[in-house]
C-alpha cells in the first residue's frame, strides 16, 4: 500500500519536524517564540451561545494545531530519492507577478519568487498523497479530470526548493529588450527570492513621473522557460486596488472545510458571481487603476491562482505566502506584512482594500490601516460571507470600523451592490444598500440557524480540516 506524502502532518496535531540547513541571513527583526494565536478572538459571551456549532478549538479562540507541508527529506524519504538523483533534475523558477514604483534612480523593481526541482512522481504516489486532503476522491462524484487536477496541485506541494541558486533576468517592454538584471542575493535556503532591483532604460520604458498609466513589463529568466512573469510599473500617485481572492474573486468556502479541500485541490476555480465584470468595469471606468492580487496561499501553488486571475480578472501584480518565515508577523498575519510593504512603497496613491468578512485577520487589520497608513485607504468594500452563505459558520467582528469615517468602508451582499461605484471620483458608498453595523460580533443568527448540521464526525474533523485551511489561506 503506498504511504501518503502527508500522512505525517495530517494525521497529528503536531507535524514532525525535520531540521534544514540554517537560512542566509536575512536583515529582519530579530525573532520571537511564536505564541498561540487566537482564531477569532471570540469572547465567551458568544462561544457560551454557539455550543458545539463550531469546533471546540474555534469555540476556545485558539488556532488549531498549525499543519506544514512536508520537509524536503520526507519528500525525498516517501519517493526513494537521493541527493545524486535530485541533482540530476532540471531547475525550475516561478517568478511572481511583481511591481516596481518610481525613485529618482529609475525605476525600482519588486522581484520574488521560488528556484525548485520537479521531484518524478507516480500517478499512485500522487493520487495517494491528494485523497489525505480530498478523501472522496474514488467516489463517482469526481471526474477524471478533476483527480488530475487535485494531482497537479499535489506535484506543485512536493517540488524541492534549490537554494544558494543565483539568478538573471532580462527585462522586455513592448517586446523590446529594456534591461538584464543580477539578482543581488542567491536563492535563500527555501529555494525563495524577494527583492527591489533597480533598472533603467532611458527612452523605451516611459519614466514614472511621466505618466499616470501602469505599465506591463515581461520578466524572463535566461535558458528556463518556467521563469517567465510580468512585473508592473505603478506610477506614484493614482489608486491600487488590493483585492483577496478566496470567497471574493473565486467560490472556495474557507469556512465549510470539506468544500474548501475540494474546491482548491480537485474543483475547477470558479469566480464568485460577476465579480469579473465588476472588475473589468472599475478597470474601464478608474484610469491608471492598479490591481494588486493578495492571497495568503503558499508560493508552491500560487500558479493556479495566477492562471485563474488572469483567466478572468485584470492583469495585475501578486503577493502571497512565502515559505521562509522568519518572524511571527511573517508566520500569524503575513497579510499584515504584504499590505505594509505595498502601502510603504507607493505612500502617495490611494487604496481600495476589497474582501470578505470570513477571515478575522482583514476584520482587525483593515480598518487599523485607516490610522496607520493616514490619508491612503479611500474605501474598504467587504463582502457579508455571512448574509450571502448559509454555509458560513463563523461570526465577524466589526469593532474595529467603530472610531473611523462610515464613509470610508462598506459591507454588500453581492457584486451588484458595488458595480457602480467609481473611486475617482472618491465613491466608497451604495446608499442604496442597509450597513446595519453594530460594532460588535454579528453573524450569530447564521451559525445558530445551522448549528443542527453538524454531527459529531464532523466537530472531530473540523479542527483538523479548518487548520490545513487556515496554513493556505488566513
Amino acid at each position: 500500500m503506498t504511504r501518503s506524502l502527508f500522512i505525517l502532518c495530517f494525521g497529528t496535531a503536531l507535524c514532525s519536524v525535520v531540521a534544514h540547513p540554517a537560512p542566509e541571513p536575512r536583515i529582519t527583526p530579530t525573532p520571537t517564540t511564536p505564541v498561540k494565536r487566537d482564531l477569532l478572538d471570540v469572547p465567551a459571551s458568544v462561544t457560551s451561545i454557539l455550543g458545539s456549532a463550531i469546533p471546540s478549538d474555534a469555540a476556545g479562540g485558539i488556532l488549531p494545531a498549525w499543519l506544514t507541508m512536508p520537509s524536503d527529506d520526507q519528500i525525498k524519504e516517501q519517493l526513494g530519492l537521493n541527493d545524486t538523483e535530485i541533482s540530476q533534475l532540471p531547475v525550475e523558477v516561478m517568478n511572481i507577478p511583481g511591481y516596481a514604483n518610481w525613485t529618482e534612480n529609475g525605476w525600482n523593481n519588486r522581484i520574488h519568487g521560488y528556484v525548485y526541482k520537479n521531484p518524478p512522481a507516480t500517478a499512485d504516489q500522487l493520487d495517494a498523497a491528494a485523497k489525505v486532503f480530498v478523501p472522496s476522491l474514488d467516489e463517482s462524484g469526481f471526474t477524471d479530470a478533476n483527480r488530475a487536477m487535485a494531482r497537479n496541485v499535489t506535484a506543485a506541494l512536493i517540488t524541492l526548493p534549490v537554494q544558494n541558486y543565483s539568478l538573471q533576468f532580462n527585462l522586455r517592454y513592448n517586446g523590446q529588450p529594456a534591461a538584464n538584471v543580477t539578482f543581488p542575493l542567491p536563492t535563500d535556503s527555501r529555494g525563495e527570492y524577494d527583492q527591489f532591483v533597480p533598472f533603467t532604460s532611458p527612452g523605451l520604458v516611459p519614466e514614472g513621473n511621466e505618466t499616470n498609466v501602469v505599465q506591463g513589463l515581461e520578466l524572463f529568466t535566461p535558458a528556463i522557460q518556467s521563469g517567465n512573469a510580468s512585473s508592473y510599473l505603478v506610477p506614484p500617485q493614482g489608486i491600487t486596488l488590493v483585492a483577496d481572492i478566496d470567497d471574493i474573486l473565486r467560490v472556495t468556502r474557507i469556512y465549510q472545510p470539506a468544500d474548501g479541500l475540494r474546491n482548491s485541490f480537485a474543483l475547477p476555480y470558479v469566480p464568485w458571481m460577476n465579480m469579473p465584470e465588476v472588475l473589468k468595469g472599475w478597470e474601464q471606468r478608474v484610469q491608471g487603476l492598479h490591481f494588486h492580487y493578495l492571497t495568503t496561499t503558499p508560493i508552491k501553488v500560487t500558479q493556479f491562482y495566477e492562471s485563474f486571475i488572469y483567466a478572468n480578472y485584470p492583469l495585475g501584480s501578486f503577493d502571497i505566502r512565502p515559505l521562509n518565515l522568519t518572524t511571527v508577523d511573517q508566520i500569524f498575519q503575513v497579510r499584515k506584512v504584504n499590505l505594509h510593504r505595498v502601502f510603504e512603497t507607493f505612500p502617495q496613491r490611494k487604496f481600495v482594500l476589497l474582501a470578505d468578512t470570513s477571515n478575522g485577520d482583514i476584520m482587525k487589520q483593515y480598518p487599523a490601516m485607516v490610522t496607520q497608513f493616514p490619508g491612503q485607504v479611500q474605501c474598504i468594500l467587504l463582502r457579508n460571507t455571512s448574509a450571502t452563505d448559509s454555509g458560513n459558520n463563523f461570526p465577524y467582528d466589526t469593532s474595529g470600523f467603530k472610531d473611523i469615517d462610515n464613509s470610508t468602508y462598506m459591507f454588500f451582499r453581492t457584486p451588484d451592490d458595488i458595480a457602480g461605484l467609481d473611486f475617482s471620483r472618491g465613491d466608497c458608498r451604495n446608499a442604496s444598500v442597509p450597513q446595519n453595523v453594530t460594532f460588535e460580533y454579528q453573524g450569530l443568527p447564521s451559525i445558530l440557524g445551522n448549528s443542527a448540521v453538524f454531527s459529531q464526525p464532523n466537530i472531530i474533523l473540523a479542527p483538523l480540516m479548518i487548520s490545513f485551511l487556515i496554513t493556505l489561506f488566513a
